[in-house]
């Protein structure tokens, strides 16, 4: 008797949480349902598009009277229920989704967890309306009230099969296997990579449908075609883009555009870039003035061929920035122009826009001089070549190449050490950052990967580039012209402090006040490269700021130490710099200022909203594509064991990076196990034990086992290598 009254009760408990799952379900459909359908819907509407069954209609009230009551729904006087009004939600863009919840980055910045019945049919890359609503250690928890404007719904993963059927395993912003129908695969096979399109089902399951299929998703170079078309990147160039770009490369260089431009063929300029740069639009010269120096910054004049509103124009605009990958590169300019008639070739008659500073004797600019000009470049310098020559090891083909312009070279290397040294005082941060240089085989695959090292030849140039975009862009804002910045915002007060807090905890001796100047960051800095943190100061102070981006108001840049700034030193690569050489042609040409206004007012913030989305999208592209070749090289070495650094450290384990700067995650869990007790993320850099002693730390070195390599998703697990058992 006893026993069939548990029973009884255990079956009524059974049958309750059947129904609360019922009802919390049968709440997401209708969320979801009136997603779609702005003007509301009675609730005999619900049931029959809901294709109810009579039984089903009582929870169908309890679930809208539920609802309501929780302010997720409302009833207008004709009994029809909709959304909630807008008022009070705020504009954010869903980023991931994971089984049951999601996350949305908001305008305003922050993230917003949404939990899976309050999503409606949203994916990730939506511009979504958001309602707000209680704030948990997730941070605020929100519910999407409409759909602003639907992502590019198209995504990349690679397909798979098991014992449930197909499905497909996305890179990246759906965080579980989407399964995939038959009739949907297009002809895919498991272990290909492809392009697939989501939606959900009546009853708001995801499904797939195969869209385009690139070949074996162990391949990084077919991972990355599928990058390339995800990200939205234009990489074909339309036939009139094309004819336009042939049709000048043929035209070429006038005689009139000669006679109209200031003649500095005889000057001593010269272009220094890598051994397999094609796209050289920059060059320097620099001669005694005086008691200073004159600078010459020439910068290929990309805005005279490519003009406003021409078809090579709106397609620079839409690409944005050139992309760069290990086995390819997608200009934004055409090889006639990017490699051709803009590139500023050795022995060739070149059209440049020019910035002519007059240094003093310690390398400040006390004035500039914008002037189109024609060039003709003596030597077409390479960065390798100089630093032999710098460091005295420079063969003798070397040094007879060079000899034409070796008195240049070394007044140039003089100047930019007093630059450098300037920069120092402003307070610049030079932040730790690793470049990944990849050498490839003829079919693309990777066959090593290392640092990529510059050397004194490198920051001599970029000395000189930053000078340059200095000078212009104070230009600009003395004479109130409409421009493009390149601006860097203050860090954030709060991550500031946490980072303070974090170097006292590490001992750092450099005094950090509340109000911490450009000069102690730095001062931090220099002291952290001394220590094993160096790597863990850097990242920290680097999370502590804003992104760099463009703007057309001359906000400063933080990390440079600079009030103005721009980029004009790249206009084959960066629209940016394009936009602003317009801009200064005009004025060159002595456009009158209403004129120059009603022109170019709109145009610069266009130009710099769009540039930045551009740029975001590339580097993002681009770091994608990395991770898929160092995991297609590290697939070669499943089972070798390294040395590496703790590079990062989270909740769920910390990550391992090796000399080549490849970087492997080594989970919690294992550590635990060898460790023998349970370790916990202490929110700063360590993984702890429950004494609270630190185990692993940024910085410290690791030694591990290549344990996988997903070349798909561009992963790599690390395990513990058997010596540190």
């Amino acid at each position: 008797m006893v026993h069939d009254m548990a029973k009884s009760k255990t079956n009524q408990a059974a049958v309750g949480k059947r129904q609360t799952n019922r009802n919390g379900d049968l709440k997401g459909r209708i969320l979801r349902k009136l997603s779609r359908r702005a003007k509301g819907m009675t609730g005999d509407m619900l049931a029959g598009e809901l294709r109810l069954r009579k039984d089903e209609r009582p929870a169908l009230w309890a679930a809208l009277a539920a609802l309501e009551h929780a302010g997720e729904l409302e009833k207008s006087k004709k009994g029809k229920y909709r959304l909630p009004k807008t008022a009070g939600c705020v504009h954010g863009r869903l980023l991931s989704l994971s089984r049951g919840f999601g996350f949305a980055r908001l305008d305003e910045g922050e993230d917003c967890f949404i939990a899976g019945r309050n999503l409606g049919d949203a994916l990730p890359g939506d511009r979504i309306l958001i309602r707000l609503g209680a704030y948990d250690e997730r941070g605020p928890q929100g519910a999407v009230v409409q759909i602003e404007e639907a992502g590019g719904r198209l995504f990349s993963g690679r397909l798979r099969q098991d014992e449930t059927g197909c499905s497909v395993q996305p890179d990246a912003a759906v965080r579980f296997p989407v399964p995939v129908k038959k009739s949907a695969l297009g002809g895919a096979v498991p272990g290909d990579k492809v392009r697939f399109s989501l939606a959900y089902t009546a009853k708001g399951e995801l499904t797939a449908r195969v869209e385009t299929i690139y070949g074996s998703a162990d391949s990084a170079r077919i991972c990355a075609d599928a990058i390339v078309d995800s990200a939205g990147i234009p990489h074909v160039f339309p036939a009139e883009v094309l004819a336009e770009a042939e049709s000048l490369r043929e035209r070429g260089i006038s005689d009139r555009e000669r006679e109209n431009r200031e003649d500095l063929r005889e000057w001593c300029i010269f272009t220094i870039d890598g051994r397999d740069a094609k796209d050289l639009d920059d060059a320097v010269s620099l001669e005694r003035k005086g008691d200073g120096w004159l600078l010459g910054v020439h910068i290929a004049d990309v805005s005279h061929y490519v003009t406003a509103g021409s078809a090579l124009d709106r397609e620079a605009m839409k690409r944005g920035t050139s992309v760069y990958f290990a086995d390819r590169v997608i200009p934004m300019l055409p090889e006639a122009l990017s490699n051709g008639l803009c590139s500023l070739g050795a022995g060739e008659d070149k059209l440049t826009l020019s910035a002519l500073l007059t240094l003093d004797e310690q390398g400040v600019c006390r004035d500039v001089r914008l002037t189109k000009a024609i060039i003709r470049s003596k030597v077409r310098g390479v960065y390798s070549e100089i630093n032999d020559l710098f460091q005295n090891t420079a063969t003798k083909e070397i040094q007879e190449k060079y000899h034409p312009v070796q008195s240049s070279l070394d007044a140039m290397r003089l100047i930019a050490g007093r630059m450098r040294e300037a920069g120092e005082q402003r307070g610049t941060v030079d932040l730790i950052s690793t470049e990944a240089q990849f050498t490839l085989d003829g079919e693309g695959h990777p066959l090593l990967i290392q640092p990529r090292l510059t050397g004194e030849a490198e920051g001599m140039i970029e000395q000189f580039m930053i000078a340059a975009n200095v000078a212009v862009a104070a230009l600009a804002r003395r004479k109130k012209l409409p421009f493009v910045y390149r601006v860097h915002a203050q860090p954030d007060p709060e991550k500031l402090k946490i980072l303070a807090d974090l170097a006292r905890s590490l001992g750092m001796k450099t005094a950090l006040p509340e109000e911490i100047s450009k000069i102690q960051w730095r001062s931090l800095m220099e002291e952290a490269r001394e220590t094993p943190y160096a790597r863990l100061v850097s990242d920290r102070l680097l999370r502590s700021m804003a992104k760099a981006v463009y703007s057309h108001n001359p906000l400063g840049h933080y990390g440079l130490a600079l009030e103005d700034y721009c980029h004009f030193t790249s206009p084959i690569r960066r629209y940016p710099d394009l936009a602003i050489h317009r801009i200064l042609s005009d004025v060159l040409a002595h456009t009158p200022r209403a004129a120059l206004f009603e022109r170019y007012e709109s145009f610069s913030a266009a130009a710099a909203d769009e540039s930045t989305a551009c740029e975001i999208r590339a580097m993002t592209a681009e770091r994608q594509c990395e991770d898929c070749y160092k995991a297609e090289y590290m697939a070669g070495y499943l089972g070798k064991v390294f040395t590496g650094t703790i590079s990062a450290v989270t909740d769920f384990g910390v990550y391992v990076e090796l000399p080549n700067t490849v970087e492997g995650l080594v989970r919690v869990e294992l550590l635990s196990e060898i460790d023998g007790v349970p370790l916990s993320y202490d929110t700063m850099a360590s993984l702890c034990d429950p004494a609270g002693k630190k185990r692993y730390t940024i910085g410290d070195n690791m030694t591990i086992q290549v344990a996988s390599c997903d070349i798909s998703a561009g992963f790599i697990n690390f395990v513990p290598a058997v010596s540190e058992q």
